[in-house]
């Protein structure tokens, strides 16, 4: 495995890459010139890069005072909730054969 810095943004291994981030290459990608992502470089021993995506953190906020450490979240999806309950995946024979209002 190769260690690269990313020095533009792109997409490799499934995940978009922001300059300045440090990542694997297998050695197979990096000896292949057309495989190889041309917005890499080489990283340098000891060289920290930006953390990998899965260990970014978002910056903690600060509680509000009396307010909850965790918001409520609502049962399910929400969606159902605010539309008042699941749409229906059927409409009654009724409906089917009567003429549109004022018509």
């Amino acid at each position: 495995m190769v260690d690269v810095v990313a020095t533009l943004s792109g997409y490799y291994g499934g995940a978009r890459r922001d300059p300045g981030e440090r990542f694997t290459l297998p050695d197979s990608v990096w000896r292949d010139e057309k495989r190889r992502p041309k917005w890499v470089r080489l990283a340098k021993a000891g060289e920290k890069g930006l953390p990998q995506p899965a260990e970014r953190k978002a910056p903690a906020r600060a509680a509000e005072p009396g307010s909850p450490a965790e918001p409520a979240k609502p049962a399910g999806n929400g969606v159902q909730e605010a539309l008042g309950g699941p749409a229906p995946d059927w409409l009654a024979p009724d409906l089917l054969t009567s003429s549109p209002p004022g018509g």
